[in-house]
């Protein structure tokens, strides 16, 4: 597998300067109106996310917790890393397989809440493989010996391919992987500097709608399974038994944002949008996982997908050694239906 690293263009700081002032940690609320809150700190979101739509609709303040950002992540670094340095408290982007890879390397850290889930609908679609409008590239089977753009090296990205070539009979290894960020993959595309884009939400939707980028596959496509494309939350287990209201609240703020989003594309495009300073009609959106747990079949269903492309042996985790679903979230209020958001309201 050949890879090659791209530069970003710029967006730490807007990713930095679209999240506003800093927290004030617990201990330094003392005596202020945040007293009760607990700070909590995760990294800046860099796409289409529930965290922001919880945070602005006041569904963590709920809980009693503020979040804190904390920048988003040098190129080369995890969250498990952080976790682990103890510079933030809860994992909130990536997939099972980015767990167990952690696990493995002995970062004790344990999944509370699913994310996002694949959809039949294309516009929900979890990933999305672009090319030019006048590309001659008609299937991803044609991805061999091409530039595929992937945001990072993952099981989502590189992974996805890598499985599906594989299922094809085809080679894998031939692809040359170009990581970038996927707000500058589409002008790469344009330009003529790769082949392919594996984009996620929420850059992929304006660009077909305006005929700048073609799909020829999406992810529901390859794998037929909401599963196959679950996303995931969580911590340390150190935190969990040290903080577990906190996870307790975390969870229930979580469920709540995917309960709204689902009913609320647009107004959720808004928020978004407005962490990310972007316009939502320039936006796609994630489906979210309506279910209280996580669900261990669709973790098997990735562990089934990594253990075929060799990211670790068979058997060498189970997927219940991620899971810990001893937090199943409150019922999302009936009033949350009549929510609605704009900017500075």
């Amino acid at each position: 597998m050949k890879l090659r690293f791209l530069s970003a263009l710029g967006i730490l700081a807007v990713m930095v300067s679209a999240c506003g002032a800093a927290a004030v940690s617990s201990s330094e609320a003392a005596g202020s109106a945040e007293e009760e809150l607990f700070t909590l700190r995760i990294v800046t979101q860099t796409g289409f996310n529930e965290l922001n739509v919880a945070d602005a609709l006041g569904f963590f303040r709920d809980e009693g917790i503020q979040i804190e950002y904390t920048g988003v992540l040098s190129k080369g670094v995890t969250e498990y890393q952080l976790i682990e340095q103890g510079e933030i408290d809860a994992f909130t982007t990536g997939h099972p397989p980015n767990v167990a890879q952690a696990r493995l390397a002995g970062i004790k850290v344990k999944v509370v809440s699913p994310g996002m889930v694949d959809n039949p609908d294309p516009n929900f679609a979890h990933v999305r493989y672009l090319v030019k409008p006048g590309s001659p590239i008609q299937t991803l089977d044609e991805a061999v010996g091409k530039k595929v753009t992937v945001s990072s090296i993952s099981g989502c990205t590189t992974g996805y391919v890598q499985y599906y070539l594989k299922s094809k009979g085809l080679d894998p290894d031939s692809v040359e992987f170009v990581v970038i960020p996927d707000s500058e993959a589409l002008l790469s595309l344009s330009e003529g500097l790769i082949d392919i884009t594996v984009t996620h939400p929420p850059f992929a939707g304006k660009a077909i709608a305006e005929g700048a980028a073609r799909e020829i596959l999406n992810s529901w496509e390859i794998f037929h399974s909401p599963g196959a494309g679950l996303s995931v939350r969580g911590f340390s287990e150190a935190f969990i038994a040290e903080h577990p209201d906190v996870a307790q609240g975390f969870v229930n703020a979580l469920y709540r944002s995917h309960i709204w989003i689902n009913s609320h594309f647009d107004d959720a495009k808004k928020i978004v949008a407005y962490y990310l300073d972007l316009e939502p009609s320039d936006l796609s959106s994630f489906y979210y996982c309506d279910d209280k747990e996580v669900r261990e079949d669709y973790i098997r269903e990735w562990f089934d997908i990594c253990e075929e492309i060799g990211l670790w042996e068979k058997g060498a985790i189970a997927p219940a050694e991620i899971i810990d679903n001893q937090f199943t979230p409150k019922d999302a209020p009936a009033g949350d239906a009549d929510l609605r958001w704009e900017p500075g309201v």
